[in-house]
C-alpha cells in the first residue's frame, strides 16, 4: 500500500504577521504557527527556552495542597513513603521527589515496583510494609490515579496519599488526598509534562523562592523522564529538556556520569539519550528488580556505582536475548492471524516477560503499520501492554472493550491491561469491531505528514540556520519535512545521493535501492546544516507528479518581505 503524503495547511497572513514581528523567514513562522505557537510570547518561550519561563507550579491541581501536608508532615517527623513505578519515566521522578524531600529534612523511605512480581500499581506487600513502618504519607509516582480501591484501602489504615501521576484519569478515578495530575481542571501548560516533570514542578514549587540553584540539581532527571516516556516537546517539557539535557550529559550524578561515559553518549540530544541510557536503566525493571537503576540515578553513592552498572548492563544483554525470541514467537504469532481482517494486532502467549510487552508492541505496530497488543499469559490471567499512532487513540478504544478486562488505563497511544485468559477471543473482537467504527473498513493508511512544499532552491543555508532555533527535536517536535517535487536523484552509494533541480545540487541521505524507474522524483525531506553544506535526510521517495511552487503549503505561496 503506498504511502500518502499530507502538507500541512497554511496560514499566510498570521504567518506573514509572525515573521514580521520576530524578524523571521515567513516559511520559519509557519513553522512556528505549526507547533501552536501563535504569538511573540509564546514564540520567545519557544526559540529561547528558560527556567525564568516555565509556569507557577502551583497551577497543577492539588499540588499546594501537597505541599501543605507534606510540610506539615516533615515538622512533625511523620515517616512518608515514595512508591514509583519501575520505568525511566517513574524512576526519575521517584528519586526527584526522594531527594527534594531529604533536603528538606524528611523522613523518607522509597521503594520501586516490581511489574513481575505485582503487575502495574500499587501491590499489597507495600501497603502492608506501609502499615508496618507507622507511614503516615504514602505518595504514589506515576501510578495511582486509577487505582481508587487502594487509595480506599490506605486510607481505611489511616494513610494518607499523594498521586503524582500523568495518566488520563477514567471513570471512577482514585480520590486522594492530592491527585497532582495535569489532566485535572487546571493542568494548563503542564499538560503534557511525564511524571518526571510534574516531580520537577514540585521542587520548582518547594524551591522557588531564592533556591534555583538547588532547583538545578534535579534537571538531568526530569530531562531523561520527559524524553523516555516521549512527552511532546512543547510548552513545559520543550523548556525542561531543553535546558536540562546540557545537565544530563555532563551529569554530577556518579551513576548517571557513568553511564554516559560507558555508552559515549556526549552530544545533548535526545536521539542519543533515547538510544543509548534509556534501555539500560529500563531494563532492570523490566526484569523486575529496578534498584540497580534507582541506586544509578541518585546523588552520591559512588561507591556502588560499578556494581550497579554492572547490574544493569547484564540485564540489559540478558533482556536483548529474550527480545529477539519474543519477537520471532510474535511474528510467528502474526503470521498465523487472519491479518486482512485484523485492524489491531492482538498476540500473546504464556511464558513471555511481562517487561516486554511494551517493546514488542510498539515493533509489531511499527512493523505492520497498525496498532498492536501484546500480551503475557499467566496460568489465569494475561498482563499485556499497547502501541498506536496518533491517528488511533487506543485508550478510547479499550475503555469500549472494558467488558472484557480486568484493568486499563494508560494514554491515547500506550497503555496497559489486564486480562482473564477466557476472555482473550472476545476482546480481540471487540478491539478490532471498535477499531472499524473509529477508523473504517480500510484500517489505517501509512501517511507522512510534512510541514511545507516547497522547491530545492529555496533550501538556503540562511533559513536551514534559523530553523535549528527548533532544536532540540522529538516527539512533538520533529524535525521540520518539506515536499520537493520534480528532482534527479544520482545515487552515490545504498546511503547517499546528489539532488539537483537542473540548478541546485544538494547531498541527500537515505534509501536509494528501490528508486522507480522513472526520469524525475518527488522527495519529503528534512535539511540539516554540515558544516556550512545543507543536506537533506529524505524519509520517502517517488515518481514526480509535477514541479513544486515556491515555499508552497497547501496551495498558498511565501516569500520573504523586504527587510
Amino acid at each position: 500500500m503506498q504511502t500518502l503524503w499530507r502538507v500541512r495547511p497554511a496560514d499566510p497572513m498570521r504567518a506573514k504577521a509572525l515573521a514580521t514581528a520576530l524578524d523571521l523567514d515567513p516559511v520559519t513562522a509557519q513553522l512556528l504557527l505549526h507547533r501552536g505557537v501563535t504569538d511573540g510570547a509564546s514564540a520567545n518561550r519557544f526559540l529561547h527556552p528558560r527556567l525564568n519561563g516555565l509556569a507557577d507550579p502551583e497551577e497543577l491541581p492539588d499540588l499546594s495542597r501537597a505541599m501543605a501536608r507534606l510540610r506539615q508532615a516533615i515538622a512533625r517527623r511523620e515517616p512518608i513513603l515514595i512508591f514509583g513505578d519501575s520505568d525511566v519515566d517513574g524512576l526519575t521522578a521517584s528519586v526527584i521527589l526522594y531527594e527534594v524531600l531529604k533536603a528538606l529534612g524528611a523522613i523518607v523511605h522509597a521503594r520501586q515496583a516490581n511489574r513481575l512480581m505485582d503487575g502495574y500499581g500499587l501491590p499489597e506487600r507495600v501497603i502492608q510494609f506501609a502499615c508496618r513502618a507507622s507511614i503516615k504519607i504514602l505518595i504514589l509516582v506515576d501510578c495511582g490515579t486509577n487505582q481508587a480501591e487502594a487509595v480506599r484501602e490506605l486510607a481505611a489504615h489511616g494513610i494518607e496519599t499523594i498521586i503524582v501521576d500523568h495518566h488520563v484519569p477514567l471513570e471512577g478515578f482514585a480520590q486522594p488526598y492530592a491527585l497532582i495530575n495535569p489532566h485535572g481542571d487546571a493542568g494548563g501548560r503542564c499538560r503534557e509534562l511525564s511524571s518526571a516533570g510534574l516531580a520537577f514542578k514540585v521542587a520548582q514549587a518547594f524551591f522557588q523562592d531564592g533556591a534555583q540553584e538547588r532547583l538545578m540539581a534535579y534537571l538531568d532527571l526530569a530531562a531523561l523522564g520527559i524524553l523516555a516516556d516521549y512527552m511532546p516537546l512543547r510548552q513545559e517539557a520543550r523548556v525542561i529538556v531543553s535546558v536540562g539535557l546540557r545537565h544530563l550529559v555532563q551529569s554530577l550524578r556518579p551513576g548517571l556520569r557513568r553511564l554516559c561515559e560507558a555508552t559515549r553518549t556526549s552530544a545533548p540530544e535526545p536521539a542519543q539519550v533515547l538510544r543509548r541510557l534509556v534501555p539500560r536503566l529500563n531494563a532492570c525493571g523490566r526484569l523486575g528488580d529496578a534498584a540497580a537503576a534507582w541506586r544509578l540515578l541518585l546523588r552520591g553513592d559512588a561507591h556502588r556505582v560499578d556494581t550497579c552498572f554492572a547490574e544493569a548492563e547484564a540485564a540489559h544483554a540478558r533482556l536483548k536475548r529474550l527480545y529477539r525470541q519474543v519477537f520471532s514467537e510474535a511474528e510467528e504469532h502474526v503470521s498465523r492471524l487472519h491479518f486482512g481482517e485484523e485492524l489491531v494486532i492482538v498476540v500473546s502467549r504464556s511464558g513471555w516477560p511481562q517487561g516486554l510487552m511494551g517493546p514488542l508492541a510498539s515493533s509489531l505496530a511499527q512493523r505492520y503499520g497498525r496498532p498492536a497488543i501484546a500480551i503475557a499469559l499467566g496460568a489465569s490471567r494475561g498482563v499485556g501492554s499497547g502501541r498506536s499512532e496518533a491517528s488511533f487513540n487506543l485508550l478510547e478504544a479499550l475503555q469500549a472493550c472494558r467488558e472484557a478486562l480486568v484493568q486499563f488505563g494508560g494514554h491515547a497511544q500506550a497503555c496497559g491491561l489486564t486480562i482473564e485468559r477466557t476472555q482473550l477471543k472476545r476482546f480481540r473482537e471487540l478491539i478490532n469491531e471498535r477499531a472499524k467504527l473509529m477508523m473504517g473498513r480500510q484500517g489505517l493508511r501509512p501517511m507522512r505528514t510534512a510541514d511545507l512544499e516547497m522547491p530545492l532552491g529555496r533550501v538556503q543555508p540562511q533559513w536551514v540556520e534559523e530553523m535549528e532555533r527548533f532544536a532540540p527535536y522529538g516527539h512533538g517536535n520533529d524535525r521540520p519535512t518539506a515536499v520537493i517535487r520534480h528532482l534527479t536523484i544520482e545515487p552515490r552509494s545504498s546511503r547517499t545521493a546528489v539532488l539537483s533541480d537542473g540548478t541546485i545540487r544538494l547531498v541527500g541521505r537515505g534509501r536509494w535501492a528501490t528508486l522507480a524507474s522513472c526520469d524525475r522524483h518527488d522527495v519529503i525531506a528534512s535539511p540539516a546544516l554540515v558544516g556550512r553544506e545543507v543536506v537533506l535526510t529524505v524519509s520517502d521517495v517517488r515518481g514526480s507528479t509535477g514541479p513544486s511552487e515556491p515555499a508552497q503549503t497547501s496551495g498558498t505561496t511565501y516569500r520573504r518581505g523586504l527587510a
